[in-house]
């Protein structure tokens, strides 16, 4: 009877954290939703039940007389022989401080290797080196106890504590938390700063531990209940503790109805409740019974739980009369439609090219319309250029965007592995083989290790330069500074005769505006006059100095370009894989979603003799590779292997045919589900989000730019758009691509 009531008891007091938790995360929530606290506590419920249940067999475990508190638990200790308490009192702080140099020893590795680029191949190595220095961390603590003892021996006549293993685990407690505290204070965010600075990482603000504090609540009160509740002995009780740990579970299923009733909720917890999101995952990876990563309850809005083959992330099959993506209707076989006329141009035949992308660049530039002084040579550059107003790239996330951009396809139709960094296969066809096959020499740089082959980014250059990137630790975020490298690379390329003896492409990719944003000494502030350093205004002040920093040197290339033989005959564009959201609907960083902060991306084409003007009306990266090739007076590409429509027409000033349908396709990986879009209308157009199945949003961005007006439950905003997205996705060549493993 005394192990079911201390079982009970944790799981009471577990259930009673899980309710404070429930209520801490509904309220960040952010929907005006009164069901929210309900539907989190009740996916909550079966996370507080295992916890409780895990901390009580611990617990009966470890200590089967007990429950005892932390005092007497001290108090046995300190009652051992004096050879047991002076060989503890050595061992426990060794075990401690050992653990704190494996932490330590595995993060520097974990960061090298994730830098190298392989994420399988470096878990796999990983795993290996961690097992390695657990053994040569153990084997060093149990060769210095018996040194450590004797050590604690001579000196405990003059402080006994010495022999106390209590006060000698607690100063080894706080040694390891200070040495923590002064790593995240000194360390910077991308891990360096000396051995201890990668605990800097903690300070990443996108790094939400939040969950790991909630979780451990649980596990607290579940340990203290035992404690604190008086026991009675009497079968009241007992009914009464079993109520209160189990009661909570009724609620799972009146929250599976919720997530069922409301995608808005289900998208809340998701993106803000830090436990909750796990939770709901948790239930829908329990009520999966097919086993294609979609459950037919908690909001999964899977159409047939039975067939692995029906989802929301499905692809379906145009026109085979079955809904594979659950989204109420089978895509309709797409029109033929007839082939566009190519208006006959004399283009020069001695035209190079050289493309800049810049990672993470918002729209926010002087040319087009920022009132901070950021780009002053991006600024230049346009004022002799085409400018695009409002151009997309076709994702959020450089993995799923850049090589799309450079194939000419969207990225659902691109041959690629499933991983968050993808890998991109041979059987592509990018803009530098295309370029290298009509006989121009192709050659780039770039900063990152993304850009080394395995990824399949540089296929078709004879030259690509990595010489500006770290040699270690660079990872999805880092605090690597390489523009100046970067130019110099460049810069570099430009003077080998071999390289601009004749026709060429180059391509740069430049990275410092992606996160972190390190600060630039001696460059200007841009911290507004007046503005509070909030972390947010900070934040954003210092991304505008990055972009400053990476205009800067930008500029030294344009300026080389522009000074040499080749430049009078050099076609110049610039644009950016993807934006960047700054608290944007709650959102910091970018990928994942489609908002219009995510997307938007700068684009501009300078043509030697070209008159500079500028298009007002919507256009996609996507249309990029057939664009170069019209400038470059090459034929066009066949139309079964790009989906992208030229701009020479935008380029060359004739009058414009309107806006364009955008289409936005960030295909399900690792850390993202599938995400869709189409813009359509005059305008800024009406944008249509897709999240898979039947889940819906409708934005007029004329009227609503910030996207915070939710207009899908008017039928006739959803319906024609849903059909135009429908039969949009008929004309793609859609790649079924699962997503490989976190």
């Amino acid at each position: 009877m005394p192990r079911l009531r201390r079982t009970l008891a944790s799981a009471f007091g577990a259930q009673l954290a899980t309710a404070i938790v429930a209520l801490v995360e509904a309220r960040g929530l952010g929907t005006g939703r009164s069901d929210g606290l309900l539907a989190l506590w009740g996916i909550l419920a079966p996370l507080g039940l295992v916890v409780g249940a895990s901390v009580a067999a611990a617990l009966l475990l470890l200590d089967p007389r007990g429950p005892t508190g932390p005092r007497d638990l001290a108090r046995l200790v300190r009652a051992e022989p004096l050879w047991t308490r002076s060989r503890v009192a050595a061992a426990a702080p060794l075990a401690i401080l050992s653990g704190l140099v494996w932490v330590v020893s595995m993060a520097h590795v974990a960061r090298d290797l994730l830098g190298q680029g392989e994420g399988r191949v470096a878990a796999a190595e990983l795993v290996g080196v961690g097992g390695l220095l657990a053994l040569l961390a153990l084997a060093l603590a149990l060769a210095l106890v018996s040194p450590l003892r004797r050590l604690f021996a001579l000196g405990a006549e003059r402080l006994p504590q010495l022999v106390d293993p209590v006060f000698t685990s607690a100063v080894a407690v706080a040694a390891s938390v200070a040495t923590i505290a002064w790593g995240v204070k000194n360390g910077d965010v991308g891990g360096g700063g000396g051995a201890l600075g990668i605990f800097g990482v903690l300070a990443r603000s996108e790094l939400d531990l939040r969950p790991v504090g909630h979780g451990a609540l649980m596990a607290a009160f579940a340990f203290v209940a035992p404690l604190v509740i008086r026991p009675r002995g009497s079968v009241a009780e007992l009914v009464a503790l079993f109520l209160g740990a189990l009661l909570p579970l009724a609620l799972a299923m009146p929250a599976a109805r919720m997530f069922d009733g409301s995608a808005t909720l289900a998208r809340a917890v998701e993106k803000r409740a830090p436990l909750g999101r796990l939770a709901l995952a948790g239930a829908r990876r329990l009520t999966d019974r097919d086993g294609d990563g979609a459950a037919r309850t908690f909001g999964g809005r899977d159409c047939d739980d039975g067939n692995a083959r029906r989802s929301p992330s499905a692809l379906d099959v145009p026109g085979n009369g079955i809904d594979e993506d659950c989204s109420g209707a089978d895509t309709p076989l797409a029109v033929p439609s007839q082939p566009k006329q190519v208006k006959a141009r004399k283009a020069p035949t001695d035209f190079n090219l050289v493309l800049v992308t810049i990672d993470t660049l918002r729209p926010d530039l002087g040319f087009l319309g920022y009132d901070l002084p950021v780009s002053p040579n991006l600024d230049r550059l346009a004022a002799k250029s085409t400018v695009f107003e409002r151009a997309y790239a076709p994702a959020s996330y450089t993995g799923k965007s850049l090589a799309p951009v450079l194939i000419g396809k969207y990225p659902s139709e691109t041959l690629r592995n499933g991983s968050h960094f993808n890998t991109y296969e041979k059987d592509n066809v990018l803009l530098a083989e295309r370029l290298k096959a009509a006989g121009l020499r192709t050659f780039g740089a770039a900063s990152h290790w993304y850009f080394l082959p395995w990824s399949g980014l540089t296929q078709g250059f004879d030259e690509f330069d990595l010489s500006a990137k770290p040699s270690s630790g660079q990872g999805d975020t880092d605090t690597s500074v390489t523009s100046k490298e970067l130019t110099d690379a460049a810069l570099a390329q430009l003077a080998k005769k071999e390289n601009t003896g004749g026709r060429f492409f180059m391509w740069v990719h430049y990275f410092d505006p992606h996160a972190q944003y390190m600060d630039h000494p001696g460059g200007p502030t841009f911290l507004r006059p007046g503005a509070k350093p909030t972390f947010m205004e900070s934040t954003r002040a210092a991304y505008d100095k990055e972009v400053w920093f990476t205009d800067k040197h930008v500029g030294r290339l344009l300026e080389r370009i522009e000074a040499s033989p080749f430049g009078a005959r050099t076609i110049v564009v610039v644009t950016s894989d993807h934006g960047e959201a700054f608290a944007e609907h709650n959102m910091n960083w970018h990928g994942v979603e489609l908002w219009e902060s995510l997307v938007r991306v700068p684009l501009l084409v300078h043509v030697p003799g070209q008159p500079a003007h500028r298009v007002a009306d919507r256009r996609a990266l996507i249309d990029l590779v057939p664009t170069v090739l019209d400038l470059l007076g090459l034929p066009p590409a066949p139309s079964d292997q790009i989906s992208g429509e030229s701009m020479s027409d935008d380029v060359f000033g004739e009058p414009s045919p309107g806006p364009r349908d955008v289409y936005l396709d960030m295909p399900a990986g690792p850390y993202n589900g599938v995400r869709r879009a189409l813009i359509s209308g005059p305008g800024a157009g009406v944008k249509l989000l897709h999240f898979g199945g039947t889940q819906f949003q409708v934005f007029d961005l004329s009227r609503d730019a910030g996207e915070l007006t939710d207009l899908a439950e008017q039928p006739a905003m959803l319906g024609p758009l849903e059909e135009k997205l429908e039969r949009f996705r008929g004309r793609l060549r859609e790649v079924d691509v699962k997503p490989a493993a976190p």
